[in-house]
């Protein structure tokens, strides 16, 4: 079963997904060579696997502060550090609308063949878009080098969050229902919304 979260609830999944985003993030420069202050290896991609089923809204929004400070901190873009908040909008909704209910839960082939599916577009289309971002502005790259760069960049990160993802959704989501933690898909989420209020 879904409940609603109270608002202080949301809040402080907010502060917390924000944090382990920013944290994740700093780890992906510490992990690999960079290359012209851009990380090849995205570790928040792990997390975004995950966050849109567990944390809904609140993660969405705790995600893209995350992404803001982790691209600021680490990447020293300052303001421009939003793209990397659009990076993580783009993956986290895709992710949550996509996802079959349950995704990777009850070991059915024909879900965890959609949700892996789901994973591997929603990382492509989020990478296509970073680095077309830093063709433009910031102009980190050549746009000549766009493939050069977006290929690799996605294959190294496919099979992180192709293996870790699935992992801790089977894992961990049936022991976060209990607390009110567990979102659902956004379909879960809207039905769960659309319920009347018990008087």
């Amino acid at each position: 079963m879904i409940r609603q979260q109270s608002k202080a609830k949301q809040v402080s999944i907010m502060a917390i997904t924000a944090a382990l985003y920013s944290i994740v993030f700093l780890a992906s420069f510490a992990a690999l060579p960079l290359l012209n202050n851009f990380a090849l290896l995205y570790l928040p991609i792990i997390l975004l696997g995950f966050f849109p089923m567990w944390f809904g809204w609140s993660g969405l929004v705790g995600s893209m502060i995350g992404g803001f400070v982790g691209g600021a901190l680490a990447e020293g873009l300052g303001f421009l550090a939003i793209f990397e908040s659009v990076v993580a909008l783009i993956i986290f909704m895709l992710n949550w609308v996509l996802i079959p209910k349950k995704a990777v839960e009850d070991g059915n082939k024909k879900r965890i063949a959609a949700t892996v599916g789901i994973y591997t577009l929603s990382l492509f289309v989020g990478t296509c878009y970073i680095v077309w971002q830093y063709t433009v502005l910031p102009p980190i790259f050549a746009p000549e080098a766009f493939f050069l760069i977006m290929i690799p960049t996605f294959a190294l990160n496919l099979p992180i969050v192709l293996i870790a993802s699935p992992a801790l959704i089977k894992a961990i989501s049936p022991k976060l229902r209990p607390w009110g933690l567990y979102t659902g898909n956004f379909a879960e989420w809207r039905s769960c919304r659309a319920k009347p209020k018990n008087p």
